[in-house]
């Protein structure tokens, strides 16, 4: 496909990604539904792909089930039940759509596409953010992905948390109000109880002053924001690894 019509679909799916994330769901949301069917219908025009176009199709057909207020009736997907089920199943669907483009997009030569999202709950994540709705945000999506998931929204309540939780991920803002997030992640560092948690700082803070202070203070990972939901999950699904910037 040419690479107009590429970065068309991949903003498209970035569009139709957040829209999902937003929604509530579980209620008759005509306005939603419209906006979402307005992305699958530019998306199909967009794509020159059989198989790309029947995924759109398949994720606009679930989002009007996310849309009505019974739509979510009798869902199931694993552990999961109702709305949760439903926007599983989507983000599913969302990832797999993702993969058929990056396949596209490199072709020749294809490459494989990307696995569907995994329910998992053996991980717990520890968010430290002290934007209340981008923390709420992320939860429900690290939830749907079947994340265990604790909230805080200052460096005082991120370290109580992780003493509390012990968490296996820390999700770490570095602008925080009543310190830093280096600060954090060198008491997080120093504590036995917290010292193995991988540690990733999503931050607005992207100079390489900032990436440089990350490693030193202990962050295996520096993403700046804002950070692509399927990016984000694609990096939780990465083994332990050395301190590095992204």
């Amino acid at each position: 496909m040419p690479k107009r019509e590429l970065d068309e679909a991949f903003s498209l799916y970035s569009a139709l990604m957040h829209a999902v994330v937003a929604a509530p769901g579980g209620r008759n949301d005509p306005a939603a539904l419209e906006h979402v069917t307005s992305l699958c219908t530019r998306a199909v025009g967009a794509v020159n792909d059989l198989d790309a176009r029947v995924m759109i199709r398949g994720i606009e057909h679930m989002a009007r089930l996310l849309f009505y207020a019974d739509g979510h009736v009798g869902m199931e997907a694993g552990p999961l039940r109702g709305i949760d089920a439903l926007k599983f199943q989507i983000f599913n669907a969302l990832s797999n759509l993702r993969g058929r483009l990056q396949q596209l997009q490199n072709r020749p030569p294809s490459v494989p596409e990307l696995p569907a999202l995994q329910a998992r709950k053996d991980l717990r994540i520890l968010v430290v953010e002290d934007d209340h709705d981008s923390a709420q945000s992320l939860r429900k999506l690290l939830e749907l992905c079947g994340y265990k998931v604790t909230l805080a929204y200052s460096g005082r309540e991120g370290l109580e948390a992780a003493q509390r939780t012990r968490p296996d991920i820390v999700l770490c803002d570095i602008g925080l109000p009543d310190t830093d997030g280096y600060e954090l992640a060198a008491a997080l560092r120093t504590n036995p109880a917290t010292a193995q948690a991988r540690l990733i700082a999503v931050t607005a803070y992207g100079g390489e002053q900032d990436k440089r202070r990350s490693r030193e203070a202990g962050f295996q990972l520096h993403l700046v924001k804002p950070v692509k939901p399927e990016n984000l999950l694609q990096e939780l699904d990465q083994p332990q690894k050395k301190a590095r910037s992204g």
